[in-house]
């Protein structure tokens, strides 16, 4: 697109008074980039807010009156085009990155301001303010807009019914595809729609999903600590833990502090202590106890077992040391040795 939205605001201006100019720059914050009020624009010029908003709304009605004369109508036909190669919607701040590579003045200063006021001014391209379920986004009608809708809420009821599967194997494809058949969507339109729901989210590790998972979305401590051993797959030290913490949050401004993170690992059950000052996951089959306990309840799960036998089940799920383990199967009040050297649990 060869046009200049510069040319063309500055164009539509000219047919305004000053004071019909200047309010409507100060609306827009076509000048300094700064949308202001209507009471910030009055008590600069001593009005009050109810006249700046006449003033306005008749330079707004003067601007479309003379739009014709301009070439915003080429302008709004390639913003048009453009939305319905994605499904009628575009997250605002998208629309904007990708209208900076199409206009000939990508560089020019406030071009996001000045694109808003032609596209309102144009008023065929509607722009729904943020709210709690989306980031403030363009589009072009009703059907859109419900089509985007259907979709992403179909995508989030498949996603939390089966968040295991998806937060574990990360087995999003399929659901894409389910939420995806009914509204006959293509991939990239699909994908658009996400990007302007704030539902769904994508972590430093690159996964997708629901912006309210911990595991997608971490907010805490402890959510960091939960997320970073996962993807680890072993135990660590609360030190490193803290490390890990920091590398994968680097742009964050807090800080993950050792001490921090082992007093918030001891009061959440999601972690085991397997040795000294070293977590797990209790999804990983971790068992917490003393070395007794967990000595006691891997027999009781495999039965009578050698020495060796122990030694390995115990130290594949606790960091015990050898000796700490050969000196409590000797507790005869807990531990029995059967007549082929095997250990059981003492039922007496």
């Amino acid at each position: 697109m060869s046009l200049s939205v510069s040319k063309l605001t500055i164009h539509l201006l000219e047919s305004l008074d000053q004071r019909q100019r200047e309010v409507l720059e100060g609306r827009y914050g076509l000048k300094d980039g700064h949308p202001k009020t209507l009471a910030e624009i009055g008590d600069a010029n001593r009005v009050t807010r109810e006249r700046i908003r006449q003033i306005e709304s008749a330079a707004l009605a003067a601007v479309k009156k003379s739009a014709g004369k301009t070439q915003l109508r080429e302008f709004v036909t390639t913003v048009n085009s453009h939305l319905r190669n994605l499904g009628g919607l575009r997250r605002d701040l998208l629309l904007l990155t990708d209208l900076r590579a199409m206009v000939g003045d990508p560089n020019t200063s406030n071009l996001g301001n000045k694109i808003h006021f032609l596209l309102e001014v144009a008023g065929e391209t509607k722009l729904h303010p943020e709210d709690g379920d989306y980031y403030s986004y363009w589009h072009l009608t009703e059907e859109d807009r419900k089509r985007a809708g259907g979709f992403l809420g179909k995508l989030v009821k498949l996603m939390e019914a089966r968040k295991q599967e998806v937060v574990s194997h990360g087995t999003i494809d399929s659901l894409f595809k389910e939420a995806i058949a009914p509204h006959n969507l293509k991939d990239l339109v699909a994908l658009n729609y996400i990007s302007a729901s704030k539902n769904f989210h994508v972590n430093e590790y690159g996964d997708f999903g629901l912006s309210g998972w911990p595991e997608i979305n971490p907010r805490t401590m402890r959510d960091w600590a939960h997320i970073v051993l996962r993807k680890q797959q072993k135990p660590a030290h609360f030190q490193e833990i803290a490390k890990m913490i920091n590398k994968v949050r680097k742009n964050s401004q807090k800080f993950a502090h050792p001490q921090t993170v082992h007093n918030e690992l001891i009061k959440d059950q999601r972690f085991v202590l397997v040795g000294r000052g070293i977590y797990g996951l209790q999804e990983f089959g971790l068992m917490p106890g003393t070395a007794k306990e967990v000595m006691g309840r891997i027999m009781e799960k495999h039965g009578p077992l050698s020495p060796k036998q122990l030694l390995e089940l115990v130290l594949k799920e606790r960091m015990f040391k050898k000796n700490t383990i050969l000196i409590n199967l000797q507790n005869k009040k807990h531990f029995q040795r059967l007549e082929d050297g095997r250990y059981t649990i003492n039922l007496v």
